[in-house]
């Protein structure tokens, strides 16, 4: 059986460290520059989590969930065919 591995967001889990958009600008524009990553966190005040947002230049490289240290960003392998169904799984 082929494997995919996809990526699963858990915004809730987010701890807003930016880890991810760090090491986002750092892989495919070798600085720490908040600025210039596909990824994006923000903070809801209100509510008091955070949200996670992706810009139509990512890749799917998927380096920020290699490094996230929270679990809002994760890796799972799924079955290829079962990955075209998968309701909460995204392709980044």
């Amino acid at each position: 059986m082929h494997m995919t591995t996809e990526m699963i967001i858990k915004p809730g889990r987010c701890i807003g460290c930016s880890t991810c958009a760090l090491t986002c600008s750092l892989v495919h524009h070798g600085v720490f520059d908040l600025g210039r990553a596909n990824i994006r966190v923000h903070r809801d005040d209100l509510a008091g989590v955070y949200e996670l947002r992706f810009s139509s230049t990512c890749n799917g490289c998927k380096q920020c969930a290699r490094v996230c240290p929270s679990g809002a960003l994760q890796l799972v392998d799924i079955p290829s065919d079962e990955a075209k169904n998968a309701g909460e799984v995204t392709k980044r």
